[in-house]
């Protein structure tokens, strides 16, 4: 089992892999392949084929790193788990010192009883590895077509740097969603902590 550049991929791998995408996210939260691969997009392969990926972007000069996608082909089998410390030790190993991301927020109002526990799932999974749940609420990307649900940010400390909630919460509206200090939503956000 390891992480592959998905550059690195033979067509066939890309596809299988791209399939595992196209599977495991909505359209409206898919962006196209072309723009994944320009950031770091990993393959999980197992046995010669794609079982996951991961897809981050460095955020600006911070030395941390924004986790786009993260999905395996078969959940609950504890490949995701593997994956992210292979995730984790890959980042490490590059010089960054923090995993940073964000999720759908399972008290959004008016989401069923499903969608919340899912979404109350996708928090404890990352919090069983080691990750941290902000105590950021109001947090939304501002981004063109956005995300269409309030989410909560995550972090993951990969070595100690210091980093207040402050520094997180504008380094991913800055270099992940291209968004200032004096935005509205910006200014929401750092006002619920």
């Amino acid at each position: 089992m390891e992480l592959i550049p998905a550059a690195d991929l033979d067509q066939a791998l890309l596809t299988a892999t791209e399939d595992i995408y196209l599977d495991a996210f909505p359209a409206e939260l898919r962006a196209p392949l072309d723009d994944l691969l320009a950031d770091d997009m990993l393959a999980l392969v197992v046995d010669g084929r794609p079982a996951g990926f991961t897809v981050t972007r460095r955020l600006g000069p911070t030395g941390w790193v924004f986790l786009r996608y993260f999905a395996v082909g078969q959940r609950g089998s504890g490949l995701g788990s593997q994956m992210w410390r292979l995730l984790c030790a890959h980042e490490q190993a590059a010089g960054h010192t923090r995993i940073l991301l964000d999720v759908e927020d399972p008290d959004e109002t008016g989401i069923d009883p499903d969608e919340e526990a899912i979404r109350r799932r996708r928090i404890v999974f990352y919090q069983r590895l080691g990750a941290e749940l902000l105590p950021v609420r109001d947090y939304s990307p501002t981004q063109p077509g956005g995300h269409p649900h309030p989410l909560r940010l995550i972090a993951a400390g990969l070595e100690p740097d210091g980093a207040s909630v402050r520094d997180m919460v504008l380094a991913v509206y800055q270099h992940r969603y291209g968004t200032g200090p004096d935005d509205p939503a910006v200014r929401r956000a750092l006002s619920t902590f």
